[in-house]
């Protein structure tokens, strides 16, 4: 396995981000954790599923299940040292990079009206003990909220082995939820080939009505909201497709079939 040193320099930045947000104020709740084991321990575990909860004032992962039967980690191996070094080494810059922009934006969210305004869903490989690589298929969406400020506290992953349904190497992810829009996703620009968009349901309203010839107001009057709104919708489409006009953008619905 990679040593932290050898860490892609992306995944450092991500690091980073996460060591800036923690609050040196936060303190460990062993009663929140209990209650997480109470909670989380009663759902059942799908086979092939793990899944984890980051705490990001303490800057940790504060409960975790599965790691062992999927990945064959111990629970006291599970960290964010050991999800770093987990990444393909090909996949990492990109994860790393997809990961740090959904972090900031989930950290700048304030009195969320639903816990999945804003959920990432990504997949990519990961390195098991015993050396080999899978393919994983992971969401992540806010799991508590802080009730005097607003601020998120938590984020949960669902995480599920998808080796067996897709094979190949490149990236799939969506973000979707009404603040997806904020997300800063420039530096994705240079990994392009390697991505596979899935627009959202959202993104989809508004594709069908884009491929049926209407313009930006008039898609705007059918949805009863903004043009302002369409017209982000349409250029974050064509920023994450990494298409260079409506015209592309269409075209793609058609030949995905998205619509």
């Amino acid at each position: 396995m990679k040593k932290a040193g050898d860490l892609d320099r992306s995944v450092r930045s991500l690091r980073e981000t996460i060591r800036d947000l923690r609050d040196d104020r936060a303190e460990q709740n062993t009663d929140l954790e209990r209650k997480l084991d109470q909670l989380i321990g009663m759902m059942p575990r799908f086979p092939d599923h793990f899944i984890y909860v980051f705490n990001y004032g303490l800057g940790r992962i504060v409960y975790h299940r599965g790691f062992d039967e999927v990945l064959g980690y111990q629970d006291e191996e599970v960290d964010l040292e050991l999800l770093y070094n987990t990444y393909h080494p090909e996949d990492a810059p990109i994860i790393a990079r997809i990961n740090e922009a959904a972090i900031r934006a989930m950290a700048d969210l304030r009195n969320p009206h639903d816990l999945f305004s804003l959920t990432l869903t990504v997949d990519y490989r990961m390195l098991k003990k015993n050396g080999k690589y899978i393919k994983v298929l992971r969401q992540t969406a806010v799991f508590e909220i802080d009730q005097s400020s607003g601020k998120v506290i938590s984020t949960f992953s669902l995480c599920k082995d998808i080796s067996s349904i897709k094979t190949s190497t490149s990236i799939g992810w969506q973000i979707r939820g009404p603040e997806m829009a904020s997300v800063d996703l420039n530096g994705l620009q240079d990994y392009l080939s390697r991505l596979q968009y899935h627009p959202s349901p959202r993104e989809k309203e508004i594709l069908e009505r884009l491929c049926e010839g209407k313009a930006s107001k008039e898609v705007a009057a059918a949805m009863g909201i903004s043009v302002f709104t369409v017209n982000t919708h349409r250029r974050n489409l064509l920023k994450r497709t990494g298409l260079k006009n409506t015209a592309e953008l269409v075209k793609r619905a058609h030949d995905e079939d998205w619509i």
